[in-house]
């Protein structure tokens, strides 16, 4: 008879916890890992399981943001007696309703920190060249700010997850926030319907953003340019982000504090993942930026601008 026992029942209850298929809500790679893993990297991610909860586990191969996953047995380590350990991994899970679609055109995205200026620079470029682009909504389950800039849909956490359990969010991310839950992600919809109207979509991104469009539609899709903030050091680009987000007035210092500790990250990102941009630009002067992104890309330098 099988033993019914709570010890067995809770054992059984947490066996299947594990073996849930998932979501991938973030990716790193641990490029030094400990000495018994071997020195090989090993890419480990937060995923979010189908009852709701999370867990920090390894994967077989980097994914990207989004992608379904299965878990799965994987040998971890063989100790110093030849005891051969395993561990729960998690590999890709391929799903016949969401395949991944061939770009019909380029995505223009601008990627920095916040306070960078990368609204101030999306929305000249949409007054400047309305007719050839197109600011691409973000997604966020945030709350609505002034000053914001028709830039967001606002919906629910709830309507978030529907949307991406469809598949319908071709790119998402969580950004740490001490008084909010903030999720922010782009929909596939949005961009096949700029495509559509013969423009060229513009993404205002982070580094996980801008990482997931990447794998979704390949990096040669994407034509990308990194915003930084004036500054010879981290400390003073940082000093400026600071001063910028106080002048605008739209954030509370909670809100300020949170958006540093994140900066750091984003401006370490444009060192580690320089293949990512095709082109780096300090946002001293918008005019100037402007003009480098006119003669770069594509199409910009013959067109008409608006008045």
């Amino acid at each position: 008879m099988p033993d019914s026992s709570p010890t067995a029942h809770r054992a059984l209850k947490t066996k299947r916890c594990k073996l849930q298929d998932g979501i991938v809500l973030s990716c790193t790679v641990l490029r030094h890992p400990p000495a018994r893993f071997g020195p090989r990297p090993r890419p480990v991610a937060l995923i979010a399981l189908e009852d709701g909860a999370r867990v920090l586990a390894p994967l077989t191969q980097a994914l990207p943001i989004g992608t379904h996953v299965r878990s799965r047995l994987r040998l971890s380590h063989i100790t110093a007696e030849g005891l051969r350990i395993y561990d729960a991994t998690y590999e890709p899970l391929v799903l016949s309703k969401n395949p991944v679609p061939d770009f019909p055109g380029y995505i223009l995205a601008l990627t920095g920190p916040s306070g960078v200026g990368k609204s101030t620079v999306s929305a000249v470029l949409m007054r400047m060249f309305a007719e050839y682009v197109e600011r691409v909504p973000i997604v966020t389950t945030r709350e609505r700010r002034e000053g914001d800039d028709g830039e967001y849909r606002y919906v629910s956490k709830r309507v978030f997850t529907e949307l991406q359990k469809e598949g319908k969010l071709i790119a998402m991310t969580h950004i740490p926030a001490t008084a909010e839950e903030r999720w922010y992600g782009y929909r596939a919809s949005d961009l096949e319907r700029i495509w559509k109207a013969g423009k060229l979509p513009v993404v205002i991104t982070e580094m996980h953003l801008l990482q997931g469009l990447a794998e979704r539609y390949g990096r040669r899709s994407i034509l990308s340019f990194g915003l930084l903030p004036p500054g010879k050091s981290k400390r003073a680009m940082l000093s400026h982000l600071l001063h910028r987000l106080r002048l605008r007035g739209r954030e509370t210092e909670e809100h300020i504090k949170d958006r540093l500790k994140n900066a750091e990250e984003d401006i370490a990102f444009f060192s580690r993942r320089k293949d990512l941009f095709d082109r780096i630009l300090v946002n001293e002067n918008v005019e100037h930026v402007i003009e480098n992104l006119r003669q770069t890309v594509p199409g910009l330098s013959e067109a008409r601008t608006e008045n």
